[in-house]
């Protein structure tokens, strides 16, 4: 890999890792809609369009870091993040199991 491409993986590393994964529930996996709690409206529920959508930037990164050699565990994290929400995506759906027809 030469240093372009590196330093462009690592610039969207910690975009993703600053905007996103910082995010990221600990326990749930999954991301809130908003960070905002105001007079309006507390916005911290998690959507699934907006999870899925969100983390989908992870995934691609995760991608992009398998077809390099040096992936310092990065690799790892970004797919355990994925891996992460998905589950707290499936849990919440299960816990809602008996709301739909």
């Amino acid at each position: 890999m030469n240093p372009t491409q590196h330093d462009k993986l690592e610039t969207y590393f910690r975009q993703v890792q600053d905007i996103i994964l910082i995010r990221q529930d600990w326990v749930t996996g999954l991301l809130p809609a908003s960070t905002a709690v105001n007079v309006h409206g507390n916005y911290t529920d998690a959507w699934v369009r907006d999870n899925v959508y969100s983390i989908l930037s992870a995934w691609g990164l995760a991608l992009a870091y398998r077809r390099v050699e040096e992936q310092n565990g990065r690799t790892y994290l970004l797919e355990q993040s994925v891996v992460k929400l998905m589950r707290g995506l499936l849990t919440a759906m299960m816990r809602q199991a008996a709301k739909v027809e």
